[in-house]
């Protein structure tokens, strides 16, 4: 049992992904909370418009990402600002944030939602998310850091729209996050290398 099952117990779709970082939890959480999506749009994108037989709508997204301007953030904080409800946090192990919109479509707005206003909601036409980061130490000073996002339709119509779309989008969403965390950790092993690495 993790601490997403609390919130979303049941789930038509699930997307999990991790990475190894040379860092214990409590700076694992730090780094994570200064992370920057933004930084990776312009290359996520600019390698799935280059893949293969991707759909026409992932073009399309692709080609807003690397749009976003330089200056962009895209930090976890950002996340609730915009729309993402802040569901539990625990700077020792782990963040979850909620959301609760039709997400099928081409251009999503999210529901403002508090905490207790997540949990209660079965509005039907749309799918609720939850986005989970969970931090586990192993060995002295490392962590893993895991990703897991699910998704519940609040009826059948959400949820034939949402099957519909998801075989679409889970492999870019996928390639996305493993990119994120794969950055997270380098990012962390260079700024620890940097820091161990003697004056001249």
């Amino acid at each position: 049992m993790t601490v997403l099952d609390f919130y979303l117990p049941h789930s038509d779709a699930v997307l999990r992904t991790g990475v190894a970082v040379a860092a214990r939890p409590d700076d694992t959480y730090l780094w994570l909370k200064r992370f920057d999506f933004a930084r990776l749009c312009e290359p996520v994108g600019r390698a799935i418009e280059d893949m293969r037989a991707v759909p026409r709508s992932i073009v399309e997204v692709a080609h807003q990402a690397r749009r976003v301007p330089a200056t962009a953030t895209f930090l976890l904080d950002d996340a609730v600002r915009r729309g993402f409800v802040l569901l539990s946090e625990d700077p020792r192990g782990h963040i979850v944030l909620g959301a609760v919109g039709k997400l099928w479509q081409p251009r999503v707005e999210l529901l403002p939602l508090d905490r207790a206003e997540f949990l209660s909601f079965h509005e039907a036409k749309y799918v609720k998310a939850v986005f989970g980061f969970v931090l586990k130490r192993y060995g002295t000073d490392r962590t893993t850091l895991k990703h897991e996002s699910r998704f519940l339709a609040t009826d059948d119509s959400a949820r034939s729209h949402f099957r519909r779309f998801w075989p679409v989008a889970e492999p870019f969403a996928a390639f996305f996050m493993q990119r994120a965390l794969r950055s997270l950790a380098r990012t962390v092993d260079e700024q620890q290398e940097a820091a161990a690495a003697p004056s001249l």
